[in-house]
């Protein structure tokens, strides 16, 4: 695979740190010539749809580049998600949501639909694909398309004046559940298993097979979870609490299957890949296990309104358990060693998020308490968006450092 395609991931990855910290400077500095707004809504669409969405895409190729026979498509498909990313990033710099960056997200979206076609093609042609995988990757494929139906709404609520009801936010945290909850976590889990399955490690198929089962039947009512502060009723409330209650035992079960083969995973990958690997395993816990207190609707309603805790768990997701799970992928493919200066990079990110988690979630608490704000809250967020930016750079240069072949080998 092209060493191109990596660079482009890690461009993005840069670009959201570097809009991160932009905005951790504002307070600092207000008088900037592109909105905050702008800035926000574009951070927020390259993190999950440029670095998360290519990087995920690039691991899927990675894998299987040397059995794929559309090569040319695959290069394409590639090059049209950059280009259309970074057209969308500085649409929504220019003019926030206007007609130009509704159009490239528009665009984007179909795009998406390309990839997903062109991976089920693909694992049609594969031989050896561990069905557990085979089930998570197609579950993700399909979630993505669900998500998608969440932007396309917003276009008819918007044309009908109700971009500033309650239905705009429903179809926004439709969006992000089928995205996050649905499509990357899938995808990752299902290419974690097809990854360990070529270094002939087995998972144990009943517990993978249940964890999955109950999490992809729960995904559906644990979105009424996102959305309990609108006013829909006790049936809400109570497919919440099933759909909460039934992903955390998905979770649980596939957590148990790949402790089984902890052993084993040590014997095939480095101290520092295992490292990643038990970090992003114990954050997708911590995850899982946070959500169950959407079911309370006190709690809930008390979440959403604290806007530091839904930008921690939005943070925790995507920049924590989505960004370190792609990074350990990347070293368990060899894309990133385990030589020092990536592990120094990944010290320095790992510090960055957790100082950002610990004051954007301290923030929330002392609110809860009625107690004073932290005096050096909005210094320590610059601070931890600086070392997050300094983090991925390195990891960028280890990648550059790696060697000078034009191709990644998998």
């Amino acid at each position: 695979m092209p060493r191109l395609f990596v660079h482009f991931t890690f461009f993005f990855f840069t670009l959201t740190a570097l809009s991160g910290v932009w905005m951790r400077i504002v307070p600092f500095n207000p008088t900037t010539s592109i909105p905050y707004e702008n800035v926000l809504h574009g951070h927020s669409h390259l993190a999950i749809l440029g670095w998360a969405f290519l990087g995920a895409f690039i691991i899927f190729l990675s894998v299987y580049w040397r059995t794929i026979r559309q090569r040319n498509q695959a290069i394409a498909l590639t090059m049209t998600l950059f280009f259309t990313s970074l057209l969308m990033f500085a649409a929504f710099l220019y003019q926030g949501y206007g007609i130009i960056s509704i159009v490239m997200s528009s665009i984007h979206i179909f795009v998406e639909y390309w990839a997903a076609v062109f991976i089920l093609r693909q694992l049609k042609i594969q031989n050896e694909v561990p069905k557990s995988g085979l089930l998570f990757i197609k579950a993700s494929l399909l979630t993505l398309v669900i998500s998608s139906f969440g932007p396309f709404s917003l276009g008819y609520i918007s044309a009908n004046g109700m971009k500033d009801s309650i239905f705009f936010d429903v179809a926004i945290y439709f969006y992000l559940h089928f995205q996050y909850n649905g499509w990357l976590y899938l995808f990752l889990v299902g290419m974690f298993i097809i990854l360990v399955h070529s270094k002939n490690i087995f998972i144990q198929s009943s517990f993978i097979s249940y964890g999955f089962w109950f999490y992809i039947i729960s995904l559906f009512p644990s979105y009424f979870s996102s959305i309990l502060w609108v006013d829909l009723g006790e049936i809400s409330m109570i497919l919440a609490a099933i759909g909460s209650i039934g992903q955390w035992i998905g979770v649980i079960f596939t957590l148990v299957a790949f402790k089984a083969i902890g052993g084993e995973l040590a014997r095939h990958f480095s101290k520092f890949t295992i490292t990643c690997l038990y970090i992003t395993f114990l954050l997708l816990f911590f995850k899982s296990t946070m959500e169950l207190g959407l079911i309370s609707p006190t709690l809930a309603n008390l979440i959403y309104d604290t806007r530091s805790i839904v930008i921690g768990y939005l943070h925790f997701t995507l920049l924590g358990f989505v960004s370190i799970f792609i990074l350990a992928q990347y070293q368990m493919m060899n894309i990133i060693t385990s030589k020092w200066l990536s592990i120094l990079g990944f010290s320095i990110f790992f510090a960055g998020f957790l100082l950002n988690k610990l004051l954007l979630f301290g923030q929330g608490l002392l609110q809860w308490l009625d107690f004073p704000r932290l005096t050096f809250d909005t210094g320590g967020l610059l601070l931890a968006s600086g070392l997050l930016l300094i983090g991925i750079l390195i990891l960028w240069l280890s990648f550059f450092q790696k060697n000078n072949n034009r191709l990644v080998n998998h």
